[in-house]
């Protein structure tokens, strides 16, 4: 066995990690040796650790050092000489170390952590005298037994050895066994699957399990009970998986227990040397069950350990480094597409957001700061719940600016906090932006976004993300991977919320609601092997303050009195900070500041992007223009109008040549140079195999928007109603294109345009395509409504409203809505109005009127509301929601099925749990220790049909199989989670396909 190891004992000296391998073979197999003695003499033997160390196996030398002492027999006597011995050796330690890494554990830990060997001492060959020195004790003690192997009492291959001493025998099964190949197997650890894990001598692999289950038994009465409390295993695995983010690929973290704790030996992936580092570090559960690794100054806070893995202060520095390269590169992109000078004198503006729950409740006005200060709060502690923040907002609201300036303020702030444990141990924030990486997998981003660190991976980020010391922040999601964003949602998501384990906090920016419809949507489909432990909070970006874009041009020089020439459209655009910065360069573009009415702020936008991209292209034969400035605004719109067909923000060259062909109504080639001078536009460089291919992409979203908008509106000018009703299903349109449509076409054609039209009626052979135009719709039947004041005299039919519909201040007149979706609804403040629903469902209605009159409001549905906001009263259950509505006068459609067969209240609590859950897209509760309420207070429409109601229905969910209560490792009060084996619509549907779900039911009515 000891051959198998470097370097025969009379060999040239071992290195210092041979020698500390060898050392730990020799002591381990002494302790065995000794614990089998005293088992054939009948004595009673330390119990041995189910993962043992050094540490732990010189704690049994030591033990059976007194035991073996009164032991009779010659074995017993032989094998405590040799004992000893050993710890007599082990105990001077190593002399010629520096002072402080004498002992011989403090030296391999202070090796194993990847300290240096001390210079001017002979460590290893010290080291190996040693491992010599108790080799020959081992040795010595055998010298004078026989070995005797005996075929197993249960017909396994496995084979019993045993010494003889005369005719004393010590059988070494079942912590020693061979094979018929003469290999021998020595115990070494019980695995996580709790098999028994054997290193191996003379065999193929190195380390296997025995096929007698006998071993495992008889093992199992000689062994510690298993780690005692779920917190210590947890976290024993939650290392494990940590460890994984930073070692080699080809090694395995070993798992071993020591009197403290537990420890891992494992090798750390490097880009120097070898390319991995050897390591072995213990931890331990601290006071309070805190979480804790042992540093050479003694014991510290895990997340100590993580960052030193990482090498914190050097990843702050690289990622301020490359978010400082983000920054300059969009300020170039600024300045080469339009025109504008470099920033100056002014700070970045703070942005207000609006952040609530999923479903809108919990809102609460804060600064952008507050909100990371928020997301801090998050990481300080396992709440069971991965919190998921999307940050929503118009394009050319800031969103990018706020993320990457969050990010590169705190890189800088841990980069300059060197010693400041307070502010070293900030989480970082990990920016990846989009744009230019469509269809790009989300783990292979994030490790394209740390590779300037050269030491943190996919894998790391996770390990610090779900340790709190990490945050993900991610520009412009649902573009990374094209239309798979909008398709599903969740399963774009899933994997890295999955890995992340119900912890840690990742911020998303979307560019619409409509993201935050088909994410809840995807979310409600999703399988029970597709639901992660998540809590979401949904941040809206709000536009400047008048205040805020004053002192933003006082800044710049530029004198408030401008602002008159403006349209008050205009003026309101100026709360984009895109749009302020647009104002600010005009006017201090000689030439460019007279502002007429005609020219609005965004068609003055357009014209100097189209002006400076012809410039790009130069002249032709003749020096004429290769396209003129019309041609090529109408190549920017078909170019737009093909990246919403493909779900991509990008064009490859193919299809710009395609648009300018369409734009010019010829081929490219009636055109000398067009051809050659059309890659000039494309400002991107994609990996196709190996060479790089032009891709086109718009400087801002904002320009995509707009030149959307041109393409649509083109058709409906032109008369072509069915190319425009056609685009409608092509993609999700934002405020910004639908805004442009309306602007450019009118309200009064586009009305016609639409009037009729019905996506359920289409055939479209897609729910996707049916949902796009369907939204799309809603938003433009809203703009009408809004620009014109009134509801329009055809039907509204098939329309879903993603965003408020806001009728406080429209006449309403017999105004009729057929098939119609509408998230929130504000009814009119005057009264006599009339509007009539037909199927149509409605989420949140609102009234301001006092007192309520709801007489004009026909064909509402109650059972689809979920919340009813009167003056004075805010209400979400479904019997209070009927009861108002009947007395305010509403014809509510589904009253009379409520009748004498109305569920029991539990029914009821039930339906609006599973709703409230499907609306927040969330599976999972966390609930306090005792009684199975929520642990977060603000969690109000739990507590809806009282506390008894709550407590039933999650009892019935865990009894009928349909969820699971599980524990987690939380500081503070012991909490559990909830989470549901099945989405929300499998059990609400009852429809017989899944089991327990009929059962469930039947108990709440108490059949």
């Amino acid at each position: 066995m000891e051959d198998s190891y470097p370097a025969a004992p009379e060999g040239p000296a071992r290195s210092v990690h041979e020698g500390f391998s060898v050392l730990d073979f020799e002591v381990r197999f002494l302790a065995l040796l000794s614990a089998a003695t005293m088992r054939s003499g009948g004595s009673s033997v330390a119990a041995v650790g189910r993962s043992p160390g050094l540490g732990e196996w010189i704690g049994i030398l030591r033990a059976a050092r007194q035991q073996l002492g009164a032991c009779a027999g010659l074995p017993a006597a032989r094998v405590a000489q040799a004992v000893d011995e050993v710890l007599n050796l082990y105990d001077k330690g190593v002399p010629t170390a520096p002072l402080g890494l004498r002992d011989v554990k403090r030296l391999r830990d202070h090796i194993s952590h990847g300290g240096p060997l001390p210079t001017g001492h002979d460590v290893a060959a010290t080291m190996d005298a040693l491992v010599r020195a108790i080799s020959a004790a081992i040795t010595d003690c055998l010298s004078d037994a026989g070995l005797r192997i005996a075929d197993s009492d249960t017909d396994a291959p496995e084979l019993w050895p045993s010494f003889v001493w005369e005719e004393e025998e010590v059988c070494l099964w079942p912590f020693m066994y061979v094979t018929a190949d003469s290999a021998w197997h020595m115990y070494s650890n019980f695995s996580r699957q709790d098999r028994p894990v054997f290193l191996s001598f003379g065999a193929e692999l190195v380390r296997t399990s025995p096929s007698d289950e006998a071993i495992s038994a008889a093992l199992n009465t000689l062994l510690k009970a298993r780690s005692s409390g779920p917190t210590l295993r947890d976290f024993i695995n939650d290392v494990r998986l940590d460890l994984e983010g930073f070692a080699d690929e080809d090694s395995d973290p070993l798992y071993s227990e020591h009197e403290q704790g537990f420890e891992y030996y494992w090798k750390k992936a490097t880009g120097e040397g070898s390319g991995t580092e050897p390591r072995r570090d213990y931890f331990r559960l601290g006071p309070d069950n805190t979480r804790e690794w042992e540093a050479e100054s003694g014991w510290v806070p895990y997340s100590t350990y993580l960052r030193r893995l990482a090498n914190w202060p050097v990843v702050a520095t690289r990622l301020r480094q490359t978010l400082e390269k983000t920054e300059a590169r969009l300020a170039t992109e600024e300045r080469e597409s339009l025109g504008w000078a470099p920033g100056q004198r002014g700070t970045t503006r703070m942005a207000r957001v609006i952040v609530s729950d999923m479903d809108g409740s919990n809102s609460l006005d804060c600064s952008f700061s507050d909100l990371i200060d928020r997301v801090d709060e998050y990481l300080q502690a396992n709440r069971g719940q991965t919190q998921v923040v999307f940050i929503n907002g118009e394009a050319g609201i800031g969103k990018t600016r706020a993320m990457v300036e969050a990010a590169k303020s705190r890189a800088r702030t841990v980069e300059q906090s060197a010693g400041d444990e307070d502010v070293s141990g900030l989480p970082l924030f990990l920016y990846v932006r989009s744009t230019g990486q469509v269809l790009d997998s989300l783990p292979t981003v994030v490790s394209g976004a740390v590779a300037s660190t050269r030491n943190l991976t996919d894998a790391g980020v996770k390990a610090l993300c779900r340790n709190g010391l990490m945050t993900l922040l991610i520009d412009g999601f649902d573009e990374l991977l094209g239309g798979v964003g909008y398709s599903d949602a969740i399963g774009s998501l899933r994997p890295w919320l999955n890995d992340l384990g119900g912890r840690g906090v990742v911020v998303v920016s979307a560019r619409s609601s409509y993201y935050m419809g088909q994410y809840r949507s995807s979310v409600a489909r999703a399988n029970e092997q597709g639901l992660p432990s998540v809590r979401h909070r949904i941040a809206e970006v709000q536009r400047w303050s008048s205040d805020d874009v004053t002192s933003f041009l006082d800044e710049y020089g530029v004198s408030t009195d401008s602002l008159t020439r403006l349209s008050e459209y205009d003026r309101e655009l100026l709360g984009l900070p895109f749009f302020a910065r647009v104002f600010v360069e005009t006017v201090r573009n000689p030439g460019q500041g007279d502002f007429s009415r005609d020219a609005s702020l965004t068609e003055r936008l357009l014209s100097q992007y189209v002006a400076r991209e012809e410039g790009k292209l130069g002249t032709g034969q003749g020096d004429t223009v290769l396209l003129n400035r019309t041609e090529l605004r109408r190549t920017f719109e078909v170019l737009a109008e093909f990246m919403a067909d493909s779900d991509e923000r990008e064009a490859d060259i193919t299809e710009l040549e395609t648009a300018a062909e369409f734009a010019i109504e010829q081929e490219l080639a009636a055109r000398r140079g067009l051809k050659q001078r059309l890659p000039v536009l494309c400002g991107l460089a994609a990996a196709k195999g190996d060479a790089f291919t032009s891709r086109f992409r718009f400087q801002h979203e904002l320009f995509f928007d707009q030149f959307l908008a041109g393409a649509a509106s083109h058709y409906l000018v032109s008369g072509e109603r069915r190319l425009f009703l056609g685009m409608l299903k092509q993609s999700h349109w934002r405020a910004a294109t639908v805004a442009g449509v309306v602007d450019a076409a009118g309200a009064a054609r586009t009305a016609d345009a639409i009037a009729g039209f019905q996506p359920s009626a289409e055939g479209m052979g897609h729910e996707m395509r049916s949902t796009v135009a369907a939204t799309n719709l809603g938003a433009l039947w809203a703009a009408i409504i809004r620009t014109t004041g009134r509801m329009p005299a055809a039907d509204i039919v098939d329309a879903v409203f993603s965003d408020e519909l806001d009728l406080s201040h429209v006449p309403l007149e017999g105004a009729r809505m057929v098939g119609c979706e509408l998230s929130s609804l504000v009814l009119p403040s005057a009264s006599g109005w009339q509007l009539n629903l037909k199927s149509t469902k409605i989420k949140k209605i609102e009234t301001h009127q006092v007192p309520p009159d709801l007489s004009g409001l026909h064909g509402v549905r109650h059972a689809d509301l979920t919340q009813l906001l009167l003056p004075s009263a805010l209400l979400e259950r479904k019997d209070r929601i009927l009861e108002a509505l009947r007395k305010h006068g509403a014809e509510v459609a589904d009253a009379d099925l409520q009748g004498e067969s109305a569920p029991s209240l539990d029914v009821q609590a039930a339906h609006h749990f599973l709703t409230t859950l499907a609306s927040r897209a969330e599976y999972s509760v966390v609930l306090r220790g005792t009684g199975y309420q929520p642990d977060d207070n603000r969690l109000k429409w739990t507590q809806a049909y009282g506390q008894a109601a709550w407590r039933r229905f999650v009892t019935e969910l865990d009894t009928a199989g349909l969820a699971a209560i599980e524990r987690f490792s939380a500081s503070g009060e012991r909490k559990l989670r909830l989470r549901l084996k099945c989405n929300t619509a499998t059990i609400m549907g009852n429809d017989g396909t899944r089991a327990g779900v009929d059962t469930f039911w039947q108990r709440l009515e108490g059949r």
